[in-house]
């Protein structure tokens, strides 16, 4: 027979006669037994503060919820190859890793503005291509920089969106590998060319420019000549400017205002923009200030497409944290070797032996 829901619950003996235990037990009136009561009544001070305590932890849980969900919503993705690759199964947090980052010229969407209707559909070319190759400890860090006039061999790619398959080229300027089939036809091209296997890449346009400029507050910009350049409306004085918006981006696109107004130039330009950008965002003390963080954050993750292996905010987050504490003044930043093409001097091919050597040093991860 089941033990009843009595007073022996409590401790209580029936047969213990008529002592204090017993009393209390038998009193219905009374209840529990007095000296329990201490634990009926919590002290109004001690409830004021759980509650305070339970609606700051639920809108702590909320609010991380709610950029959580804003930030994943935000992410664009797209294959990391157009052929047969499938990435390579680095481990993203401890291994060496090489990230393509291209900057897109597609006139779709908030950028319509910047080219007329022919311009607007498709995938766009590469205004800007570099590779981030970032050792496995972490304390070195090299930006190779492609010109987009460099002539290369573009392999077969199908467009994973219509499956339609584009053979095989020979001599196509590099910033159109993406244009028919897509960001993993210029990492599948990268690939060829240098012998690696690229691990991610990232991919931004004219609005991200504009919007992440702004953010942070302008970024400095130092050049040695007062430059016009009618073509993309850029203008500045010699010595340091602050650009941001229109101006950041027509710095980051102009042809014609830096040396010979050939890509070279440019593309200097191109490197000396992103080094003073992350210099700024380190030196404002951004990513120790949650709040800065989340804003530059959900600019970047609404303007970005990413491969699928970075697909998340915390593949994201694992990006972030290996190069928060990289000293932007160590990050080689370099060029592709070139020389005018044999078959179009207004083109470039790579020069030889120097760029096979870096290929090489690359593939070796020699310093």
């Amino acid at each position: 027979m089941g033990r009843g829901r009595d007073n022996r619950e409590y401790g209580a003996d029936p047969s213990a006669g008529n002592g204090p235990v017993s009393r209390h037990a038998d009193d219905s009136a009374v209840g529990v037994a007095r000296h329990l009561g201490s634990y009926r009544r919590m002290p109004a001070w001690l409830k004021v503060t759980a509650a305070v305590l339970t609606v700051l932890v639920v809108g702590g849980l909320g609010f991380a919820g709610y950029w959580y969900f804003r930030l994943q919503s935000n992410i664009t993705t797209a294959p990391l190859s157009a052929g047969d690759g499938n990435g390579t199964g680095t481990n993203d947090s401890t291994d060496r890793m090489q990230i393509l980052i291209l900057g897109s010229d597609t006139r779709d969407g908030k950028n319509s503005e910047y080219g007329g209707v022919d311009e607007s559909t498709g995938y766009g070319k590469a205004d800007v291509m570099m590779l981030m190759d970032i050792s496995a400890d972490n304390k070195r860090v090299s930006v190779i920089s492609f010109p987009r006039d460099l002539l290369v061999d573009i392999p077969q790619c199908t467009d994973p969106e219509t499956k339609q398959v584009y053979p095989a080229r020979s001599g196509i300027m590099i910033n159109e590998a993406m244009a028919e089939a897509g960001i993993g036809c210029a990492v599948d091209t990268v690939n060829q060319l240098t012998g690696l296997e690229v691990d991610h890449f990232m991919m931004a346009d004219f609005n991200a420019v504009k919007e992440l400029s702004n953010t942070v507050g302008g970024v400095d910009v130092c050049i040695s000549d007062a430059v016009y350049d009618p073509d993309s409306q850029l203008r500045l004085p010699a010595g340091t400017s602050a650009v941001q918006g229109e101006m950041a981006l027509a710095f980051l696109r102009t042809r014609h205002a830096f040396a010979d107004g050939g890509d070279l130039g440019r593309i200097r330009a191109q490197q000396g923009f992103l080094s003073s950008l992350t210099r700024k965002i380190k030196d404002d003390g951004t990513l120790s200030d949650p709040a800065k963080m989340l804003k530059i954050a959900d600019v970047v993750t609404q303007n970005l497409t990413v491969d699928n292996g970075l697909a998340s905010v915390p593949s994201l987050v694992t990006i972030g944290n290996r190069l928060k504490d990289i000293d932007i003044s160590k990050v080689a930043f370099v060029a592709v070797p070139t020389t005018p093409a044999v078959t179009d001097i207004n083109r470039l091919q790579v020069a030889e032996p120097a760029g096979s050597q870096l290929f090489a040093a690359l593939r070796e991860d020699v310093d």
